[in-house]
């Protein structure tokens, strides 16, 4: 599907006070190599070393085997692939040749330029969109990585000037497991958190993302329904067979590692970052911890710093967030503790976006960890409510800015912290939801309180805590502007992102349905995030610069432990990876001297 047509906008230059550039250090660290390269007595040599192996490192990593420089990859945990690996593994590339023609480079960053403002400086966007698309071919000329477009998935803000309507994202392909050998064994591995997480659970389910968006339809939509329903017999035969087929994030690792085997590139789990080392001025190496022994890394190109951000860091989080933060309702890796930044910071480095993370609202199943909550909140039959039983917002709009407005709503009162999406059984019928299927709601998950379930609102309201009046006067109206069609208060299903996650057997509005048939259902909703957004600035060409805006030769940045190229502004589904993929690609080849001006 075509984008829609450019219009030109223009963005201030950027500086230090619009970028708020930071430096300093969370920790002190209790042993320090800074400034001691003359003298360091090196372990092992290697021409770019990778902190980090979710897709940011590895794409850097093969980028630089592809342009003859040996690499090694270091992984602090026992398991590879990082937050990527748990997530729904798609890559936001704009102008990618699968697109055809219907995209342009000042398409896209005209569309950046517009939602992002002088927060992020031109070049850097320019960069983005210059190499995104050389980012994507190179991996698919070179054999580390296979895709599809995922069909028709819009930008996140398809309307804005330079929007695209379909075509940006692209999804991994399915990947057989049993082709990595001994490597499946210590791959990321964790539940799919979506609607229909719990078959997941049970092994029943490998399906890419556009297949799982499928499947959310399955009562309504016959047609989608049928294509969807081979990630059953494709579950079946995993089993039997072995095969191990692996999908969506597990499946992008999976093609990047298989490949970093093939170029003959060493993986090292259990070895942490403890320092970088500096010599007059250039960072030249790395000290790393494996089981207790310290080894002392010389990068002869460079290092690049791929180990995602700081979410499970709560001492991180208090200082940049604020000290209501928490760690429970991250869906970001464990692991994800801010070492790597921290190093950085420590060395000289600048830090910005410290205060904000890719958002996302998740339902928190007692006993189990966030679930996020995607395309479920655009199907027609549910709202959000505060305490006070009030919408606040477009329930279909993109996750990032609900939380966002979930923000919002809690700081101006009442409560918003948690929210409650209402919905009735209507609803549960039709739709898969929180790791349960259209139309079964378990009685576990009704003891444990992750679903309330009550004849009436009013019951429900008192059982939720949530004014009976404020939710009865909400859910009236919005059955009438449902009726109609038309959400009066906050636009439901007016953007083609919001129409993307409805329901399109449903008209004249696939977002919109009344509340109106009894029982009542109302489940816990919670400020959830996919990892952190701050981290080390760099510059266009992927180098970490000083609070000066200095170059710290020799030391690059990419995904979450840099700060995220796109500002405090998600662009569409793959917004994480594409750009970490495209920083990666960008990093190695500057480190090889290949780098060519966008």
């Amino acid at each position: 599907m075509p984008c829609s047509d450019p219009r030109a906008i223009y963005a201030h230059p950027p500086s230090c006070a619009a970028t708020q550039c930071w430096s300093g250090s969370t920790k002190a660290s209790s042993k320090r190599y800074s400034d001691r390269g003359t003298n360091m007595d090196w372990d092992l040599e290697t021409d770019l070393l990778v902190v980090g192996s979710g897709a940011a490192g590895l794409t850097a990593a093969l980028t630089a085997a592809s342009s003859g420089l040996q690499s090694l990859v270091l992984e602090k945990a026992d398991v590879y692939g990082g937050t990527t690996a748990l997530s729904g593994g798609v890559i936001w590339v704009p102008g990618n040749s699968l697109m055809g023609s219907a995209d342009s480079e000042d398409a896209a960053l005209t569309y950046l330029r517009h939602n992002i403002g002088n927060r992020v400086g031109e070049a850097k966007l320019s960069s983005l969109v210059h190499f995104a698309p050389k980012m994507l071919d190179h991996m698919l000329a070179n054999g580390f990585l296979q895709v599809a477009t995922f069909a028709n998935f819009p930008d996140y803000n398809p309307e804005a000037p330079g929007g695209c309507f379909g075509g940006r994202s692209v999804e991994p392909k399915v990947f057989p497991g049993r082709k990595l050998g001994s490597a499946l064994d210590t791959l990321r591995r964790g539940r799919t958190r979506g609607p229909i997480g719990t078959l997941t659970e049970l092994g029943g389910i490998v399906g890419t993302m556009t297949e799982m968006r499928q499947l959310a339809v399955i009562r309504s939509n016959p047609g989608d329904a049928l294509k969807a329903w081979r990630v059953i017999p494709r579950g079946v035969w995993n089993r039997v067979s072995g095969a191990k087929h692996l999908a969506s994030g597990g499946a992008l690792i999976a093609w990047l590692r298989h490949a970093m085997d093939r170029e003959g590139i060493p993986l090292r789990l259990n070895t942490a970052l403890v320092d970088l080392v500096v010599e007059d001025g250039a960072v030249v190496g790395a000290v790393a911890e494996r089981q207790g022994e310290t080894q002392r890394i010389r990068a002869r190109r460079g290092i690049v710093i791929a180990a995602g951000g700081f979410e499970h860091n709560l001492e991180m989080r208090k200082r940049f967030f604020g000290e209501e933060t928490t760690t429970q309702y991250s869906s970001g890796s464990q692991d994800n503790t801010g070492d790597a930044i921290n190093a950085g910071m420590q060395a000289g480095a600048a830090v910005d976006l410290m205060d904000d993370a890719w958002w996302a609202p998740s339902f928190m199943e007692p006993g189990k960890g966030p679930q996020i909550v995607i395309f479920e909140r655009g199907k027609p039959g549910n709202i959000i409510v505060n305490a006070g039983g009030k919408r606040y917002t477009n329930e279909a709009q993109p996750y990032n800015e609900i939380v966002k407005q979930m923000q919002e709503a809690h700081r101006a009162g009442p409560s918003a912290l948690p929210s409650y999406l209402i919905f009735d059984q209507s609803h549960r019928d039709r739709y898969p939801l929180g790791g349960m299927l259209p139309g079964a709601t378990p009685q576990k998950l009704l003891d444990s309180g992750f679903v309330t379930r009550a004849d009436t609102l009013a019951e429900l309201a008192q059982r939720k805590g949530i004014d009976p009046i404020g939710l009865a006067d909400t859910v009236a109206r919005f059955n009438r502007m449902a009726e109609a069609g038309v959400d009066e208060e906050f636009h439901r299903g007016e953007s083609a992102f919001d129409r993307f996650a409805g329901d399109p057997a449903v008209s004249p509005n696939p977002c919109l349905a009344p509340l109106a048939t009894p029982p009542f259902y109302a489940m816990d909703l919670y400020p959830g995030d996919l990892g952190t957004k701050g981290g080390l600035l760099t510059n266009e060409r992927a180098q970490v610069v000083r609070p000066d805006g200095t170059v710290m030769e020799g030391l690059y940045a990419a995904g979450n432990s840099s700060a995220a190229v796109t500002g405090h502004f998600y662009p569409g589904a793959g917004g994480t990876i594409g750009p970490a993929m495209t920083y990666g690609y960008i990093a190695a080849l500057h480190a090889a001297g290949q780098l060519p001006a966008p």
